[in-house]
């Protein structure tokens, strides 16, 4: 089911198996490996409207798109309805294929100036938000929200009704409220109950369940718990892009081979969007520290990564590293359990309360 077509809106994806825009994640190299991989729809990560709509110069370098990339969302949130409308309106003209509006980004910086989780917090202001967008734009429109702002005032169904009535041809639903951090289960019954009353309105919106997707297990319990259309995949895919491969053909297992020649894809990814400097090296380390985890003595070559100052030393330590064991040893061998708990963003976002491309 997750491996078959899908559209919303006027947009055919190929496949119900999504990745999320993701804060100082979902930049060109990482997208395009997650695509190669298998991911039916990306995102540039969340932007401010006012910074959309002001031209701010370091915004729009978060919007490049490569050519390679056939289809290519973007994602916005705002502190008004009228805000996130105007930025809808100027991301229409920038090629983007369909435009996501974020209610559900439990940041403090970007909740306190109104945008994200905050927005769940009236009403009326979600209804608002998204038929302005509708007025503005004719392609595909989606949302994003969670449970609720607290675990007190849970609204996820009359949310997800409001998203619908105001004419969203998606809706995307975490299975956390604001307050939750990554130690609360996702809450796969009021998932099932938001995107239910959401088709109840509109029998044609497309409906994503989203938290915890770790691996292909979680995927399909996802979708045969919340009856969802298709599946989002957020901090799963980080150092696992193979993950929608996985979830796609059932096919488990990642051999050492594989995990080099795309790590070392993504590197060259890296380095051809971002140039060859020192900042470049920077910025890859993430990327590093998360993709070593699943075979032996990772700790070493973590701790080895993490110091890196260009990404040709970093290659050298990788191939001395792999040089030890078998090509076909397999990533997570008798480690799903691992596997299933690794948290590999905690403390870029909740834990840091890190900004999101930028402070609205």
């Amino acid at each position: 089911m997750l491996n078959t077509p899908i559209e919303t809106g006027t947009l055919e994806l190929s496949n119900r198996v999504f990745l999320a825009p993701l804060a100082g994640v979902s930049d060109v190299p990482f997208r395009r490996i997650c695509q190669e991989m298998g991911a039916g729809l990306t995102y540039v990560e969340m932007l401010a409207a006012n910074l959309v709509i002001h031209g701010y110069k370091r915004n729009r370098a978060t919007w490049a798109r490569h050519h390679n990339e056939e289809v290519l969302g973007v994602q916005v949130t705002g502190k008004n309805a009228e805000e996130v409308a105007g930025a809808v309106r100027i991301l229409e003209g920038e090629g983007f294929d369909t435009i996501d509006i974020n209610m559900g980004c439990p940041v403090k910086k970007i909740v306190r100036k109104g945008g994200g989780s905050a927005i769940l917090q009236d009403l009326e202001r979600i209804s608002r938000t998204v038929e302005k967008a509708r007025e503005t734009t004719g392609l595909p429109l989606s949302a994003k929200i969670r449970l609720g702002f607290t675990r007190d005032d849970i609204i996820v169904e009359d949310a997800a009704a409001r998203i619908a009535q105001a004419g969203a041809d998606m809706i995307t639903i975490h299975g956390r409220t604001r307050d939750d951090n990554y130690g609360v289960p996702v809450d796969m019954a009021a998932i099932q109950r938001g995107l239910q009353q959401a088709k109840s309105i509109k029998a044609s919106i497309v409906t994503v369940g989203n938290g915890d997707v770790m691996n292909p297990a979680a995927a399909r319990t996802m979708h045969e718990k919340t009856a969802c259309d298709a599946v989002m995949v957020s901090r799963g895919a980080l150092g696992n892009p193979w993950i929608f491969r996985e979830i796609l053909t059932g096919q488990r297992g990642t051999s050492m081979g594989e995990w080099l020649e795309i790590l070392f894809r993504h590197l060259d990814y890296h380095e051809a969007h971002y140039g060859e400097s020192p900042h470049t090296a920077l910025t890859a380390r993430k990327h590093l520290l998360w993709y070593t985890t699943g075979f032996p003595e990772m700790r070493r070559l973590r701790s080895e990564l993490s110091t890196v100052e260009d990404l040709s030393t970093a290659r050298k330590r990788l191939l001395s590293y792999a040089s030890g064991y078998p090509a076909g040893l397999l990533r997570f061998e008798n480690e799903l359990e691992a596997e299933a708990s690794f948290e590999p963003k905690y403390a870029m976002d909740r834990a840091a309360d890190r900004p999101l491309a930028e402070e609205i």
